[in-house]
């Protein structure tokens, strides 16, 4: 990542994680849905100008993480999210 991604912070909304520069402005957000067990990522987006740096990929991560604490498995609707699942399935085999 870049030097300038170090102070990102990451919360946590209902149903969702913000992604804050250090501004404390929203640069990126992720939706998850809780489906009786399982948690679907239905949407991910980071501003344009800051993909490419791995953000997208620290919002999936913060699902994963909260699947992981709250024994549910996961799933995703949204594009961006499928595809970082389909390509790291080992590491999320745990919550898959």
């Amino acid at each position: 990542l870049l030097e300038r991604n170090k102070t990102m912070e990451i919360i946590e909304k209902e149903n969702k994680f913000l992604l804050l520069n250090d501004e404390r402005e929203k640069v990126g957000e992720i939706d998850f849905e809780n489906n009786g067990g399982k948690l679907t990522i239905t949407h991910t987006e980071v501003q344009k100008v800051l993909r490419k740096e791995g953000l997208g990929e620290r919002l999936v991560l913060s699902v994963v993480e909260k699947a992981r604490e709250t024994d549910l498995s996961l799933g995703a609707t949204c594009p961006y999210a499928a595809n970082y699942i389909k390509h790291h399935k080992r590491e999320l085999e745990d919550v898959l």
